[in-house]
């Protein structure tokens, strides 16, 4: 909201400050002009910049870009100090070479409190070489990216016993399922030998994970746009280096699923098939992992046992089973109450059955042609059967709110804590 005035634009005012003034003075003994009612929004507006501001703190690290045509990169920096209306941080940097910045640059930056994002423009006041640093004013408008509880990201890992069970192909259209109801989500390629959902969805993806983590790109620069409306993020190399992080680059793979927590209702993670350490710190940290198997004997022992190793290590997980390549309906169904009941009989835990996807040609056909089955047969048997999946996911995240066992802990810090302990 913009007021006019004799001095021009007087302030960028927030919806809540005006509110708060309006009923400031509608409820003051005393009628309060039109003047008096601006003067109380400015003081208001500038009491709740005050108070985000003091939420920046010595060490938290600032992500910069420039509108300069010769740096076009995102540099980091740290916070020195902040006074009332300065700021001092350290010069930035870029692959560990510092930026030489000029004073009168403007910066735009982008802070993390822990809380929220704060992001604003300022300009370098004052250039101290030996000492590394800048000043800067901090200004009188921000915006924020705070999460807000509306919007409750929920992080999906997809595992299977073994190869072949049509793993990637099942994370491609569930997650285009999930798109074509109205949410919004990231595909993960955590596959660390196999990685192909950009080959299958025929995208390109020129960066990966493993530039985020080391300073090259934002995560939202990595993030590529597929069919059907998802988001795809290649892993790359990166999964094997989240166990030996250094701090700067803990910092930046932490805001980087930050952003996706904030921005996404849906992270969902293709692993490796197996029980490797990075797989089992994925399904570990996630809200929920689904179990893709087959109606093949040997798929229905491996899915046991890897449901079995699962629980002896943490029963807090929440398991999903979905049977997939099935001949018939009667075919899947026997074989989910089959496994779901020997997991709750000899392991005591309740799985949820989940559903089941037939067997069909036109998935093989729809994998030659990189068109997921969803978008390129979408009246067929395959592909309703994905759309009862995703619907009925949504249908019980309404029912439930959502009410993920992590919630209070952000996903990125479960996962490093598990793959640094390991």
């Amino acid at each position: 909201m913009i007021f006019f005035g004799k001095l021009g634009i007087y302030n960028v005012i927030s919806p809540k400050a005006y509110l708060s003034a309006w009923y400031t003075c509608n409820n003051s003994k005393t009628r309060l002009s039109w003047h008096a009612l601006v003067i109380v929004i400015i003081r208001n507006h500038l009491a709740v910049i005050e108070l985000s501001f003091k939420k920046i703190k010595p060490g938290q690290e600032i992500l910069i870009t420039t509108n300069s045509a010769f740096y076009k990169n995102v540099y980091e920096s740290r916070v020195i100090s902040v006074d009332k209306d300065m700021l001092c941080i350290s010069i930035p940097y870029y692959k560990g070479l510092f930026v030489p910045l000029n004073v009168g640059f403007v910066l735009n930056l982008r802070i993390n409190t822990g809380d929220e994002i704060l992001c604003f423009t300022s300009e370098i006041l004052y250039r101290n070489v030996s000492e590394r640093c800048f000043f800067l004013r901090l200004p009188l408008h921000y915006k924020t990216q705070e999460k807000t509880s509306n919007r409750k990201c929920k992080f999906v890992t997809v595992t299977s016993s073994k190869g072949g069970v049509g793993k990637s192909t099942f994370v491609i259209n569930y997650a285009i399922a999930l798109s074509r109801l109205g949410k919004k989500v990231a595909l993960f390629d955590a596959d660390l030998g196999m990685a192909n959902i950009d080959v299958l969805l025929k995208c390109n993806t020129s960066y990966n994970i493993v530039d985020v983590i080391d300073g090259r790109k934002n995560i939202n620069e990595v993030i590529s746009p597929a069919p059907g409306g998802i988001n795809i993020i290649a892993g790359g190399s990166g999964m094997q280096r989240l166990s030996n992080l250094t701090s700067v680059e803990y910092s930046r793979i932490t805001n980087g699923f930050n952003f996706l927590e904030s921005n996404y209702d849906y992270v969902i993670f293709d692993t490796s098939a197996g029980l490797s350490k990075n797989v089992t710190s994925f399904i570990y940290s996630s809200d929920e992992t689904i179990v893709l198997t087959t109606p093949e004997p040997h798929a229905i022992t491996d899915a046991y046992s890897i449901i079995k190793v699962i629980l002896e290590n943490n029963r807090e997980v929440a398991l999903k089973l979905v049977v997939n390549k099935c001949e018939t309906p009667a075919e899947g169904a026997e074989v989910l109450n089959r496994i779901t009941n020997v997991v709750k009989n000899f392991l005591n835990y309740s799985m949820e059955p989940f559903g089941t996807i037939p067997e069909s040609k036109l998935v093989s056909r729809s994998i030659k042609k990189r068109n997921p089955y969803i978008l390129a047969y979408p009246s067929s048997k395959v592909a309703h059967s994905i759309e009862d999946l995703a619907e009925k996911e949504v249908q019980s995240v309404l029912k439930e709110g959502n009410s993920a066992s992590h919630s209070n802990n952000p996903f990125i810090n479960r996962l490093l804590k598990l793959l640094q302990n390991a």
